[in-house]
């Protein structure tokens, strides 16, 4: 009996160590988010699960208590320190609901002036944080690719070039669909949104890695565009 007992709490054990790892990877996008800085973030992020772990059971614990855990962790920590951007990230996490009509017009501009290829991974690298190794593995493309095309990308923002007459343009409803989806994006704060949906268009219908990705929900993060 004693061994039986000793192979269950093995298991269990097991069980319980594999749902914190899984609950601390998707909360890494969401610190690095809330510290702009990778090292800081998964710093956070540990520090956020023990503390999650002292004060509550596992089988207690979500995404949504963690994040607030961190939140008000970082909170702590920028204010004992004195930075700043206190007052920025608490706007971010506001009750006030974000325009829609300003995030229209900034997913607009950036299809403007870029292809939509290049629109697409530029969007899920600054408005979602998303990695180039991860982006790469989501399209099937290579490192080098993608890098690449975010070169390209900020050179267009840069100079205000426009996207026109692209050999690879959408058609005027795919266009639509697009901004649709990048709009709806980040209202929800839901990268997936547009990713679920991106074999639908011409420029990604070779992809098939899409609904592969690891990403968990990311922070809703409007990205600054050149003028």
């Amino acid at each position: 009996m004693p061994m039986n007992r000793s192979i269950v709490m093995s298991e269990n054990q097991k069980e319980m160590n594999e749902s914190l790892r899984k609950l601390y990877n998707g909360l890494q996008p969401y610190c690095r988010f809330l510290t702009r800085s990778k090292w800081d973030g998964d710093d956070l992020a540990q520090e956020s699960l023990v503390r999650a772990v002292q004060n509550y059971p596992v089988s207690q614990l979500h995404p949504s208590l963690l994040k607030k855990i961190a939140f008000h962790f970082w909170i702590d920590t920028m204010r004992r320190k004195k930075i700043n951007e206190v007052e920025w990230i608490c706007d971010q996490h506001s009750e006030a609901k974000v325009d829609p009509s300003a995030i229209l017009e900034t997913v607009q501009k950036l299809l403007e002036k870029l292809t939509p290829k290049q629109a697409v991974i530029f969007f899920l690298h600054e408005a979602f944080l998303f990695r180039i190794k991860e982006i790469a593995e989501l399209l099937n493309m290579t490192e080098t690719g993608i890098k690449a095309i975010l070169y390209r990308a900020r050179r267009r923002l840069e100079k205000g070039n426009t996207a026109e007459n692209e050999p690879n343009s959408l058609s005027e409803k795919d266009t639509s669909m697009l901004i649709e989806l990048m709009c709806q994006s980040l209202l929800e704060e839901e990268p997936h949104v547009l990713i679920e949906h991106l074999p639908h268009l011409p420029m990604f219908t070779q992809t098939e890695a899409l609904f592969r990705t690891r990403h968990s929900n990311s922070p809703l993060h409007i990205f600054r565009m050149a003028a």
